[in-house]
């Protein structure tokens, strides 16, 4: 496996709309949506097997525009818009090799990386963020439906 960060070239556009077909077919996630190529961003860090990009994750840089408990304003963040990885892949590693990866590369422009998330398996997402990647529970949103 390899990991690295790369530029939105045409193949890599294409491999990630790929991915994000693969993503919403599996029906993990509430609302999720084929990605088009204005919805990617840079950065951008990969896992590579064999050359195909099996894992992903990017995000975008904004500044907090209204004080939090813990982000005074105009402090820089980094959010995370996407990170997956293929199901066949998983539980190998490659998600925290992928976050530490980004991590490293946005560290020295932000003092936050934050992200939200809409998955269906909510114990997996809390292992991988909080035991995992050392990130903090912050807030939940959640949804009763009780009319169909």
């Amino acid at each position: 496996m390899k990991y690295e960060l790369q530029k939105l070239d045409e193949d890599t556009i294409d491999q990630l709309i790929c991915l994000s077909k693969k993503w919403k077919e599996e029906d993990c996630c509430y609302g999720m949506e084929v990605n088009t190529k204005s919805d990617l961003n840079e950065p951008l860090a990969v896992a590579l097997d064999k050359g195909k990009i099996v894992g992903y994750i990017f995000g975008h840089f904004y500044s907090q525009e209204k004080k939090t408990s813990y982000i005074e304003i105009g402090e820089p963040r980094f959010s995370i818009d996407e990170f997956y990885v293929l199901p066949e892949h998983r539980c190998m590693g490659i998600g925290k090799k992928l976050f530490q990866l980004i991590e490293n590369e946005v560290k020295s422009q932000c003092k936050y990386i934050t992200l939200s998330t809409s998955t269906k398996n909510y114990k997996a997402i809390l292992k991988l963020y909080i035991e995992e990647l050392g990130m903090n529970f912050h807030s939940a949103f959640l949804i009763k439906q009780i009319n169909i």
